[in-house]
């Protein structure tokens, strides 16, 4: 059974937790081990540390931008948190080709069925449906798009 890695630091943690479990864990690591191990650590609690220090920096920063947009409007931090908590409004995309220019490339079908057809991106780009979904079409959708968004129906 393969552990991934969020299992594997919570067993750590709960390893060093207990002082008794801690020894039997690394009673039989040679002292060399040892020191590397708390090298790397250290130099990882290092970057941690920065990285806080950065991310505290940055919210005072925000905070203060905040204080001074909040001055300016008139708006109160219950204002701001009902913004903030109101989802973002679905974004409506365009279409892309109106369906009569559809209609120039319709494939046709013996059997008269309609097949699936997306139109979306900048340079009108297309996809059939078929095999993996475009990148750029996979980004629209994980920004809140939906596919059906891009459908065109074409007739075969």
């Amino acid at each position: 059974m393969q552990l991934n890695q969020n299992d594997i630091i919570e067993s750590l943690q709960q390893t060093l937790k207990n002082k008794r479990q801690t020894h039997l864990a690394f009673q039989h690591t040679n002292l060399a081990t040892l020191q590397t191990i708390k090298k790397k650590l250290d130099v990882y609690i290092e970057q941690r540390e920065k990285e806080e220090e950065e991310k505290t920096v940055a919210l005072t920063e925000a905070q203060k931008v905040i204080d001074n947009m909040m001055e300016k409007t008139g708006l109160s931090r219950n204002d701001i948190a009902q913004l903030l908590s109101q989802s973002v409004a679905k974004k409506t995309p365009k279409r892309l080709r109106s369906e009569k220019n559809t209609t120039d490339t319709t494939d046709v079908n013996a059997s008269g069925s309609t097949q699936k057809h997306y139109v979306y991106g900048d340079h009108n780009l297309s996809w059939d449906g078929q095999g993996d979904v475009p990148e750029e079409l996979q980004e629209l959708i994980n920004e809140g798009f939906e596919l059906s968004d891009f459908e065109v129906t074409r007739s075969l």
